[in-house]
């Protein structure tokens, strides 16, 4: 590896397989690390709170509480990445109060998801 930063990440995601994806590509990504993947936002912020990823991948729809009333739970404040079948269109007209860094809509693919993470490098 080279003098690159390791970052590390959070997954905030109740369906399984694409917790499975996310994790797959996500170790095909040179300087990444997952801490963690959880399938609801009560555990996540417990985690996120412990560990202080650098970023979290949040399925908007979740189990738990709310995207916005977690992120308002949280004193560690990594940057989001949302995860979610809407579009970004959708996310920005009713949930614009989430501070997000970036988006990767449903179906996730490598290519896209590397684009989320450059766009916040």
């Amino acid at each position: 590896m080279s003098n690159q930063t390791m970052r590390t990440c959070i997954i905030v995601e109740d369906e399984i397989h694409h917790q499975d994806l996310l994790s797959f590509y996500l170790k095909k990504t040179v300087g990444i690390q997952v801490l963690g993947m959880y399938t609801d936002t009560v555990n996540a912020t417990i985690q996120i709170e412990k560990q202080k990823p650098d970023f979290i991948f949040l399925d908007i729809n979740i189990s738990g509480l709310e995207g916005p009333e977690f992120i308002d739970l949280l004193e560690h404040r990594p940057k989001i990445i949302i995860v979610s079948a809407h579009s970004e269109d959708f996310m920005a007209a009713h949930y614009s109060e989430i501070p997000y860094a970036a988006f990767v809509q449903k179906p996730i693919d490598l290519i896209k998801l590397q684009e989320a993470l450059a766009s916040i490098a």
